[in-house]
């Protein structure tokens, strides 16, 4: 029985179990032992190797923890650390015996393969021209080779025209050739392992070449196989612990996004976050430059049954797709892009990210709680909206995608007239009441992809994400249709109170700071204010030369 499975019946004192198993503290302490884990204790309390990094691992992450060990007298141990609270059970299985037979049989298998491995698949001699003129044996991958006499051998090979750069036979010297992909008529891609040699006359002169060819195709896939699955291990464990170690939503995505560029030799990698109201890109890395139609992506993502999808670009590559999706929750997706004209995707790669969805789906998890909380504890403390600082950050970032994905936003400034007449009239506690009117007609303004904050005293800043100027200002104006309702709330019926709004529409590529966008905003925010206040004006995309940022009137 597998230790895991032995845990089940591993309650209380550990005196009467039948496992080896013993618990320690967080202090390395033995608080109880089973009586066959006598020497496992013994090697706890002499070695500071595999054993205490195991336990020491599984206290850190507070996940139940296996490894193999030895104790260095020959004898291999199997175990699985298990934390319960600050102490870690600690459950053994001496597979000793079955780990000398299992090498004993490995050793026998590959004697018995290097055997089989010397006899080849085809002998074959070319002419000058690279025509079959001997071949043996008269059938070999499934082929009539007898067939292929007085016929070019690198058009039989790949029929397709796409042999390789070191094509095996046109060799001008003696060479072996691995791995190498051929493509019959009527048969899959096999992968081939060559030694040829030059044939030449006695003036040096080259005429034929002869060689043998063996199919290595079985072990060739075996390689890539524990190949990937080295991959896919590396790569679930680091995004566990970048899931254990990231501080905020940016840092996660960008973590993950990288380790998936780093391991699939990816020049690009997207992620985006799904909101009811659509998709928001959340991180973007890497070198290649493409605008894609994410709505597009994800439409034909949702239709999939398959989490991972290939799709064309308009660069001629192929980009993979991922949909990470929880229950009948839909977080988001990431796309990964090469330059698949150099380096198609293959079938194991795209296993890889089959098998890695679930701990991405876990990643936007938290990155959605992250992102939460973080909204939260940036929170203005009168109005309960995003303070100045955090504000400013989270609209840069959004800036920062924008020349990547092609999306666009609007900045909406409020500025809230004859303000100063509340206080002075009604008193300041007044005054907050009507801050916190606004606040709140500006939280069911947004959506979960848009921000609203307080920029500073009577000052606010709504970020709307890809929305055009003109749906922004039409926001704008039920803010300003609701600023009689907030008057009457704190009792000013006869007040001025209002709000000039500002709206400037961002560049994708262009705006990449959110102080060139709010000086916009406040310039024509200034010219509303000038021209009677109380209502809302659209700056231009650009600015004018020689333009600069008004200033504001008092109140």
């Amino acid at each position: 029985m597998a230790p895991l499975k032995k845990m089940a019946g591993i309650s209380g004192s550990l005196s009467r179990s039948k496992s080896s198993a013993f618990r320690v503290a967080a202090g390395g302490d033995v608080l109880d032992q089973s009586p066959s884990a006598g020497p496992l204790v013994a090697l706890w309390q002499q070695d500071e190797g595999p054993l205490h990094h195991t336990v020491h691992e599984a206290l850190t992450s507070g996940l139940p923890t296996d490894a193999r060990i030895e104790d260095g007298k020959g004898s291999t141990y199997w175990l699985v650390a298990v934390p319960q609270g600050n102490e870690v059970v600690v459950v053994t299985r001496d597979t000793t015996l079955p780990d000398k037979v299992t090498e004993a049989l490995l050793k026998s298998r590959t004697m018995l393969k290097e055997l089989l491995d010397g006899a080849v698949d085809l002998s074959f001699e070319l002419d000058e021209n690279y025509r079959f003129r001997f071949v043996s044996p008269h059938e070999a991958f499934g082929q009539d080779t007898e067939q292929w006499l007085g016929r070019n051998a690198t058009r039989i090979f790949w029929p397709d025209g796409e042999a390789p750069v070191r094509n095996p036979f046109t060799a001008k010297r003696e060479a072996q050739f691995d791995n190498v992909p051929a493509l019959f008529e009527g048969d899959s891609r096999r992968w081939l392992h060559f030694n040829v040699h030059p044939l030449v006359n006695e003036r040096g002169e080259q005429t034929g070449l002869r060689g043998t060819c063996r199919d290595m195709t079985d072990r060739y896939m075996a390689a890539r196989k524990t190949k990937q699955d080295g991959l896919r291990f590396m790569l679930l464990q680091r995004i566990t612990r970048i899931l254990n170690t990231a501080e905020s939503a940016d840092d996660l995505f960008d973590s993950a996004s990288a380790a998936l560029q780093e391991v699939l030799r990816a020049d690009m990698v997207w992620a985006a976050m799904h909101y009811e109201e659509g998709l928001v890109p959340s991180s973007i890395v890497g070198s290649y430059q493409e605008i894609l139609d994410m709505d597009s992506i994800w439409a034909s993502l949702v239709a999939a049954e398959d989490h991972v999808l290939p799709f064309e670009s308009t660069g001629e590559r192929q980009h993979l797709a991922l949909r990470m999706q929880r229950g009948d929750k839909s977080l988001g997706m990431m796309i990964v892009s090469r330059d698949t004209k150099v380096s198609p995707w293959s079938d194991l790669e795209v296993e890889l990210l089959s098998g890695v969805v679930e701990v991405l789906t876990a990643a936007f998890g938290k990155a959605e709680l992250i992102d939460t909380l973080y909204r939260l504890s940036s929170k203005d403390e009168l109005t309960g909206l995003m303070n100045r600082r955090a504000l400013l950050e989270a609209v840069e970032r959004r800036l920062k995608h924008q020349c990547r994905t092609g999306l666009s936003g609007c900045l909406v400034f409020i500025d809230l007239d004859h303000f100063k007449e509340v206080n002075d009239t009604l008193g300041h506690r007044a005054g907050d009441q009507a801050l916190k009117g606004v606040a709140k007609h500006m939280q069911a303004m947004i959506r979960p992809c848009d921000f609203a904050g307080r920029y500073g005293g009577d000052e606010f800043i709504l970020w709307l994400e890809d929305m055009d100027s003109d749906v922004a200002a039409k926001k704008a104006e039920s803010l300003i249709a609701a600023m009689p309702a907030i008057r009457s709330e704190i009792g000013g019926d006869g007040l001025r109170l209002n709000a000039s709004i500002g709206v400037c529409p961002s560049v994708a590529g262009v705006d990449l700071t959110f102080e060139k966008l709010a000086d916009r905003a406040d310039a024509v925010l200034y010219e509303v204010k000038e021209a009677g206040r109380g209502h809302v004006a659209i700056a231009p995309t650009s600015e004018a030369p020689g333009d600069t940022a008004a200033g504001e009137e008092e109140d």
